[in-house]
């Protein structure tokens, strides 16, 4: 008993003279002894950005389970284009794809960021996400926190560009893998396309004019190619 009550006194002499608010150096998905960056300190100062960091690292780890392993190369590439762009721009330039200025605002802008890729990784759409191609006609369909986006452009000039309303993504239940994409435009613009999902491709049916775009038909999963980098 004499042993159980200096063990007991001992731990509380510990968390008595540990630094207030101090986090461990494994709370993060990485080994904060090692933390270089700003952004790596940051986490692993700051105990809700570093649970941030390990329900990242858990929900990269589900996504790359996604269709059974066939699209992981996909994952592993847009969460490397994430991590480039969560580093911390200085506060007098350009975003230049940045998502976070090096200023008052970093640690709030790091929270947000986080919370908005882990809903992105573990969102029903995420699957469906990714730059399909058809010759040198391109798709693009990008994951959000609330559903999918979806552009296009095409080869041929006179009817290059369509796209849905980024305002309002469409909506994906989960284990959902066909579903309508309403674009923008009206009269002799206006198009839907449905579109049936594959791990390696995506079969779109047009309804509507679509401004003269012929986009029905397969189309192929190009894991090559980020969705969040390709700008139409």
């Amino acid at each position: 008993m004499t042993r159980l009550v200096a063990a007991l006194a001992a731990l509380l002499l510990i968390a008595l003279i540990s630094p207030l608010g101090a986090t461990p150096a494994t709370a993060a998905s990485f080994d904060c002894a090692k933390a270089r960056t700003k952004v790596e300190k940051l986490i692993c100062n700051d105990p809700r950005l570093s649970r941030q960091d390990e329900d990242l690292a858990k929900a990269y780890g589900e996504a790359l389970k996604v269709w059974d392993g066939k699209i992981a190369a996909y994952v592993k590439m847009t969460q490397r284009g994430w991590v480039g762009s969560r580093a911390l721009l200085p506060p007098d330039m350009g975003q230049g794809g940045i998502l976070c200025t090096d200023d008052q605002t970093a640690l709030a802008c790091l929270r947000d960021i986080h919370a908005d890729r882990i809903a992105v990784l573990r969102s029903p759409g995420f699957r469906l996400g990714g730059v399909y191609t058809r010759g040198q006609d391109f798709l693009r369909v990008k994951p959000t926190p609330t559903g999918l986006d979806l552009a296009y452009q095409l080869a041929d000039a006179n009817t290059s560009q369509g796209f849905t309303d980024d305002a309002h993504p469409v909506k994906v239940a989960t284990g959902q893998e066909v579903m309508s994409f309403p674009l923008t435009g009206t009269g002799p613009d206006a198009c839907r396309l449905d579109a049936a999902f594959t791990a390696d491709q995506v079969v779109l049916t047009q309804k509507g004019p679509c401004g003269g775009a012929k986009l029905g038909g397969w189309w192929m999963r190009d894991q090559t190619r980020d969705p969040e980098a390709e700008l139409f």
